[in-house]
């Protein structure tokens, strides 16, 4: 039997993913993740359940994040539908996107997997500015990969929404696996 100090420490690890904590902590979301359909699919309990949007919208809210830009990147022969945030030298710099409040622990799993966290992507806590100028603290995903798959070029949602979200969404929902206990 282990000593309670030693389960103590044990399940604190194991309620901490790949660095990121898995405490209701908000996301900030900038790219895929802030359509509302995906987030429907890749959050819903199982692939027999029906993605509902209208438990997603509450979860999103407008927000912004300041250091940071927004950028395609490339794979293969051209640039991904994928974006990737990355530290800018620019203090003006800031990208538009959404805090998303996760309702259980078993909801940032599926993120955290979605977006290869620890591998694509390193999930790091920033100030997250939301309408009323009010910050609050989040974590975001950052690019971790190589850099050069970054483009110079600005990553587009609306452009991804009325171009790619349709392929993109197919292309995730035949890769889609569902993990972990539902735990609020």
């Amino acid at each position: 039997m282990l000593p309670v100090f030693l389960l103590s420490v044990w399940r604190r690890l194991i309620l901490t993913h790949r660095g990121c904590p898995l405490k209701s902590k908000p996301l900030f979301v900038y790219g895929t993740l802030c359509a509302p359909e995906l987030l429907a699919m890749l959050l819903r309990e199982s692939d027999e359940t029906a993605p509902d949007v209208d438990k997603i919208l509450p979860m999103l809210q407008p927000a912004t994040v300041k250091g940071y830009e927004r950028r395609s990147l490339y794979f293969g022969s051209g640039y991904a539908q994928q974006p990737a945030a990355i530290a800018s030298k620019d203090p003006n710099a800031s990208i538009q996107g959404c805090l998303l409040t996760l309702a259980t622990t078993s909801q940032r799993r599926k993120l955290d997997n979605f977006e290869g966290e620890g591998e694509a992507y390193k999930c790091v806590p920033v100030q997250v500015y939301i309408a009323t100028d009010q910050s609050v603290a989040a974590d975001m995903y950052l690019w971790n990969g190589p850099m050069e798959k970054i483009s110079p070029d600005p990553w587009d949602f609306a452009a991804f929404v009325k171009n790619g979200l349709q392929d993109f969404f197919l292309n995730v929902s035949e890769g889609m696996e569902f993990g972990g206990e539902d735990d609020h």
